[in-house]
């Protein structure tokens, strides 16, 4: 009985050495870490499997009451039985993948059992059946303790409660009962003390990989933290110099022979060379269905365990968070800038004179229209207090103070400026950054018809058009004006910096680098369109 169960433990050592090697694969990894990952649960079962159909063929076989080892077994005898370490398999299987993990390696495994013939061939083809959905069962109910170190005692506990069924089985269903009871007297503890240290070993060898998966995956996520404090301060820089410094970092850092940012699908820094080895680093940007990401190139392919994945995962999310705080901060002073500028070119001294002035002269002449431009002046500067509050604000409100503004203008003007607006009423409550359009009609006001000859016309348009195969509203300010050479319209000059500042938060919020249509002819006007979501 002590040399078949050093026989049985041989088998079992060479089993579990070959299940610790296939267990550092990552789909073998995500059964044992007990994610509920099946992308890859046919492997499982395959390797599972053929796992206990070998445990069988490289059992012992056991007739006349004695054992005889033997490298290999291809068939059984009617008055033969085998001593093997299938159970281990089969439980494995179980506590790994579960009730239907375990039944269906169980199952094959008791088919291939049942091939081989022999006076237990019924009870050895049942019993991995039952022992695989007992396995999954404890599996199931036990869980979170099969995370810890007790997993092997009740790995332990599992294992024998497995095989001492099986011996059961026999004794129940073999033939004749006396040649039954002497094969459970002569295998029955060996075999189960062995299979049930089988599988408790294995967890032994799960535990001691996911202490040291756990040490690095401290160093990884120490890693990560100190990339990330090291990046920060870049992201203040000019965008194209803090991505460049950036790259900088994580070549040295992640030990990386090249990267490469993209945004868009367009490249904007390449640092180092590249090969056909890469890891992806994705940015994710509030509003920006676009990718941004940084691409880091190695000599070789990398070890893509899930300490790493985590690490990589993790440092995306530190630099996601780190480029949308920084943006938030840009477009918070953006805004604020926009706000300032309205408040000061519309609500400076000689546009308040103006205004105030016109009104000095109406209220003899035309009491009513100097009560009208009074009411437009007060929603006006109303309307630009609220904004500077607000991150978006709907095209109603945005068409509401452009109508007060001119409003005003036109107090002054007379007939000498004529507005038209062609607006989707649907369209009215979608959402834009604030002084966006009213800052283009000003800019048509004063640059485009202020010197011109002749009545001034603008026009707004806001419509739903196809934009690259999907509908988008489209928004368009043009004018008959003075318009502008080809150079201005290249560098923006006629804009100013308030046109600059408007297309910076369109790119934020929409995610094109330049969201602003410029099309201007001299002597006959100018078009400014951009598209929203």
């Amino acid at each position: 009985m002590i040399q078949l169960f050093v026989d049985m433990m041989e088998r079992v050592g060479f089993l579990i050495a070959l299940a610790f090697v296939f267990s550092r694969s990552r789909w073998m990894r995500s059964y044992m870490s007990y994610q509920a990952d099946r992308t890859h649960q046919w492997r499982f079962l395959l390797f599972f499997s053929a796992y206990a159909i070998l445990a069988t063929y490289s059992g012992v076989t056991v007739s006349n009451f004695t054992y005889q080892p033997a490298p290999w077994i291809g068939e059984v005898s009617p008055t033969a039985a085998i001593a093997n370490a299938r159970t281990v398999g089969v439980v494995i299987a179980g506590l790994l993948g579960g009730v239907p993990s375990g039944f269906i390696v169980g199952t094959l495994a008791g088919l291939h059992r049942y091939t081989l013939g022999g006076f237990v061939a019924v009870a050895c083809t049942i019993a991995p059946i039952l022992q695989g959905i007992l396995a999954g069962l404890c599996r199931d109910a036990f869980k979170k303790r099969f995370r810890k170190e007790s997993a092997v005692q009740l790995a332990f506990l599992v294992g024998f409660m497995a095989e001492a069924l099986q011996m059961l089985l026999i004794l129940l269903l073999a033939k004749p009962w006396e040649d039954a009871v002497s094969l459970v007297t002569l295998i029955g503890i060996p075999q189960t003390l062995a299979n049930s240290v089988g599988v408790a070993l294995y967890f032994v060898l799960y535990n001691t990989m996911e202490r040291e998966e756990a040490r690095i995956g401290a160093e990884h996520a120490h890693k990560a933290l100190q990339i990330a404090d090291m990046t920060m301060p870049l992201w203040r820089l000019e965008f194209d110099k803090a991505v460049a410094e950036i790259s900088k970092v994580l070549i040295e850092e992640m030990r990386a022979v090249g990267t490469f940012f993209s945004k868009d699908g367009v490249s904007w820094v390449a640092e180092g060379r590249r090969t056909k080895h890469w890891n992806d680093l994705l940015i994710r940007v509030p509003n920006r269905p676009q990718a941004v990401q940084f691409r880091l190139y190695y000599d070789r392919e990398q070890d893509n365990n899930p300490s790493r994945r985590r690490m990589l995962s993790s440092l995306a999310d530190l630099l996601s968070q780190q480029y949308a705080f920084v943006e938030s901060e840009r477009q918070t002073q953006l805004l604020a800038d926009a706000e300032i500028r309205s408040l000061q070119s519309q609500m400076n001294p000689h546009f308040l004179f103006n205004v105030l002035n016109t009104v000095k002269s109406f209220i003899r002449t035309k009491p009513e229209e100097a009560r009208q431009m009074v009411m437009h002046l007060s929603k006006f500067l109303r309307k630009n207090m609220s904004h500077g509050n607000q991150r978006l604000v709907t095209i109603r409100d945005e068409y509401e103070m452009v109508m007060s503004y001119l409003s005003l203008i036109k107090s002054r003007q007379g007939d000498q400026m004529e507005f038209y607006a062609d607006i989707d009423e649907k369209l009215m409550e979608h959402t834009i950054p604030p002084f966006t359009i009213q800052p283009l009609v000003e800019n048509a006001v004063v640059h485009g018809i202020k010197n011109k000859t002749g009545t001034g016309m603008i026009r707004l348009t806001v419509k739903e058009a196809e934009d690259q195969g999907r509908l988008r509203t489209r928004i368009t300010v043009e004018d008959n004006g003075v318009g502008m050479a080809d150079n201005a319209t290249e560098q923006g000059e006629h804009a100013g910096v308030a046109l600059r500042n408007i297309e910076q938060r369109l790119s934020f919020y929409y995610g094109s680098e330049r969201p602003l249509e410029i099309d201007s002819k001299p002597g006959e006007g100018t078009m400014v369109r951009f598209w929203v979501r």
